[in-house]
């Protein structure tokens, strides 16, 4: 299992989540891509995310739909995902950072690495 940061956009039909990442994908700057989707998120999404710029924060298992959280766990950092249904509506989604995972072993003490 990774810890990853997630965006997202939720939006209400797979033709808007199309259109908004007809206009996402061919952004090849990372730091312009995380604009972009931040600013879309504020103005399209239907969460109220939408006032981070859709900042999910790092995903807890079974925290967010599965649906969403399958489709991020298996996409690289900073690598657009979606639209993936799920019942809340249309996810377009970013993965923004991952956070190292160490194992600190039956006594907390001596951490082993698990990447």
């Amino acid at each position: 299992m990774r810890s990853i940061r997630v965006s997202h956009i939720l939006l209400s039909t797979e033709d808007l989540a199309n259109t908004l990442l007809d206009g996402l994908k061919d952004i090849d700057d990372p730091k312009l891509l995380y604009k972009m989707f931040a600013k879309m998120a504020k103005k399209y999404s239907a969460c109220g995310t939408r006032d981070k710029g859709g900042d999910l924060g790092f995903l807890e298992y079974n925290s967010n739909a599965k649906e969403l959280e399958d489709a991020a766990m298996a996409t690289p950092v900073g690598k657009l995902g979606g639209p993936v249904k799920s019942k809340f509506g249309y996810h377009l989604f970013l993965v923004t950072e991952e956070e190292r995972m160490d194992d600190l072993g039956i006594d907390g003490l001596h951490a082993v690495s698990l990447k």
